[in-house]
Order: C-alpha cells, then sequence, then structure tokens
C-alpha cells in the first residue's frame, strides 16, 4: 500500500487528522521492527509500514510545488500548510482510495463487476513490497506489480523455494490425495502419513495421530455444510486444500490477512458492511512473524477455528479468481492466488 493511501485510511478513520507532521506517523506506538540500527524500523500507517525515512522523503518530495519529485512529474500527493504541516491532496475533491466510484450492484453482491473486481484491480496494480524480519530486507528488492510479478516474488520458507517449486510439491500432494480419495477409509493410514507430509511442508503441527478422525474430516468437509462442521486449524486447512483443490483455498492467519487489508483497502464503509454482511465469518487469524498481527481500521470477527469461515473463504477466493481471469483474458487458478495472498497477508 502506498503511503498516501494508508493516510487516506487513517484520516477517512478519524486515526489522523486532516492536517498532520511527519512525526505523527513516527510516533512511539507506531514503531515496529525494532533493531540494532534505526534502519530496520518500521512505523504502522493504517495497513501498512515505512520507514522513517520514506515518510519524511515522500511528505517532502511528493507536495506540491515544492516536491521535488513533483516538480519532476510525478504526481504531487501533499499540499505543505506550514512548517512541516501536510494536508492530503485529493481526499476531498476525488476520494482516490476511499470512494471509488461504485458499480451500479452494491458491494457484496455476486458479480466480476462489484467488489471482486475491485480486489483483482488491487493484486494488479498494487506494488508488492515487504520487509522480511529474518533476513532483515526489502523483498523483493524492487516493489513487484502484476499477478504475474507477484507469483514470482512467492516463497516459502525461504527465498529459494519459489512457487514453481512450491507448486510442485503441491501437485505431487494433490495426487497423491486423489489417488487416496478413491476409498479413504480403506487407505486411512495413509491418509494419515500424507497429512503428515503436508503438515511438514507447511511448518505446522500435525493435529492428531488418529488415522480415523482425519478421515472422518475429509469427508464432513467434503460435504461443505456449514451446520456440519470438519475441525478447523492451520493444518486441516492445508489438508483439505489438497484433497478438494477445486473447491478449498488454504485459509491460515497470512490468507486472512490479505483479504481483510484488500477489503478495508478498496471498499468504501458502506460497501464494506455489505460486504461483510454477505461473508459475515470472514475475520482475523492470528499469526505470529512479518507484520501479523496487524491493525485494521474496522471491527472484524474473529476468524479462528471457524468452520463456516471457511467455506466463505473459498467462495470469496473463488470469485476473485473469475473476475481476474475475466479482466486478463487468462487462467490463474486458486493456487496461485493463494500464493499471492499467502504474501500479501505477510
Amino acid at each position: 500500500m502506498a503511503l498516501h493511501d494508508a493516510i487516506a485510511l487513517e484520516i477517512n478513520a478519524g486515526a489522523l487528522t486532516l492536517r498532520f507532521r511527519a512525526a505523527d506517523l513516527k510516533t512511539a506506538g507506531r514503531k515496529v521492527y525494532l533493531a540494532p540500527t534505526d534502519a530496520d524500523e518500521r512505523y504502522r500507517v493504517a495497513l501498512d509500514f515505512f520507514a522513517a525515512s520514506t515518510i519524511s522523503s515522500q511528505l517532502a518530495n511528493l507536495c506540491e510545488n515544492t516536491g521535488y519529485w513533483a516538480r519532476n512529474g510525478q504526481v504531487a500527493r501533499y499540499r505543505r500548510v506550514a512548517e512541516g504541516v501536510y494536508e492530503l491532496l485529493g481526499l476531498d475533491e476525488t476520494q482516490e482510495l476511499l470512494a471509488q466510484p461504485a458499480a451500479p450492484a452494491s458491494a457484496g453482491q455476486p458479480g466480476v463487476g462489484g467488489w471482486e473486481a475491485r480486489f483483482a484491480a488491487y493484486l494488479e496494480q498494487e506494488p508488492f513490497q515487504i520487509y522480511d524480519r529474518r533476513r532483515r530486507q526489502l523483498y523483493p528488492a524492487q516493489p513487484a506489480q502484476g499477478l504475474d510479478a507477484r507469483l514470482g516474488s512467492y516463497f516459502w520458507p525461504s527465498p529459494e523455494a519459489t512457487f514453481v517449486a512450491t507448486e510442485q510439491v503441491l501437485q505431487g500432494f494433490i495426487a497423491r490425495a486423489r489417488a487416496l480419495s478413491t476409498n479413504l477409509a480403506s487407505h486411512a493410514d495413509e491418509v494419515l502419513g500424507l497429512f503428515a507430509a503436508i503438515c511438514q511442508w507447511g511448518g505446522v503441527r500435525l493435529p492428531t495421530e488418529d488415522a480415523g478422525a482425519v478421515v472422518a474430516n475429509l469427508q464432513r468437509a467434503a460435504k461443505r455444510d456449514a451446520q456440519q462442521p470438519a475441525a478447523m486449524n492451520s493444518a486441516w486447512t492445508k489438508l483439505y486444500a489438497m484433497f478438494y483443490p477445486g473447491d478449498f483455498v488454504i485459509y491460515d492467519s497470512r490468507v486472512a490477512t490479505a483479504l481483510v487489508g484488500i477489503a478495508e483497502a478498496v471498499l468504501d464503509i458502506t460497501e464494506l458492511a455489505g460486504f461483510k454482511q454477505q461473508y459475515p465469518h470472514l475475520g482475523v487469524i492470528a499469526g505470529r512473524g512479518g507484520s501479523r498481527p496487524r491493525a485494521t481500521a474496522t471491527p472484524w470477527r474473529n476468524a479462528y477455528l471457524s468452520w463456516p469461515a471457511q467455506l466463505e473463504a473459498n467462495q470469496v477466493v473463488a470469485s476473485i479468481v473469475q473476475a481476474l481471469n475475466a479482466r486478463s483474458g487468462l487462467a490463474y487458478s486458486a493456487r496461485q492466488l493463494e500464493a499471492v495472498l499467502f504474501m500479501e497477508g505477510y
């Protein structure tokens, strides 16, 4: 998320006044990623994190009339109203981030012309870059823009494990699951063995060693019935996605964080309320590492262990994939979108 968009979100939420200073964005309460050197510190603004130097340089250089970057062709984003005091340009005139013209159908209604297209446009157009805490550096070195570039920047668990390599691993899991699905009960021990391999890949604990319980939950998951819940956590969601790859997304803390963050970035308050009404169980899932837990601009449910949230996430991801493919004329898959959301939710 660009700094000016993050500032717009905070102003809209009442967390920042219309006139602000750089110091307001660099308070102790916003500081994250503490490290021995100031270069490693970041400050939380809305849904993203920025270096102190980025905040100061953008405010100074993107000012109309006086900013060096603005005078050299870049779009001015700020107006200096007093020494060290700024206003956000366009907030009242165009509401560039917070009040994009709505589609005729209300937000939260199905169809590729509504909120789904907003999500797709965000993933296609918004530059992607994270601060990799483990390696103490920005990743990728240059922001990735476009879905293919985002896929190219995917990694798990280290930058050496690219999406191409990961996709091969997942396809292997899916092929094994397909073979076992012919008769889950008679292959229960092999199903458990596959679950263990999936958990090892995902870096999560195997939740049970009861092969019968694993089979029973897979059978419940196959019904996709909110009234007959299957077991849920960051391990189970990976299992369901391998056995039912066309219908289930891995709904872990990263993907949940991404869906919430993008919804708040691209929908105005009314549209966001409609989105939450259609998908009432979606929400936040606590996670460790990266930017999680991440502050939200509006209240969301706790989606941890929620089976209905898993089912709703499946629907949301399928709708976004449909919108991406309609916009691009390509054939992106749920696994590819899942990978992009996984990185967005870091």
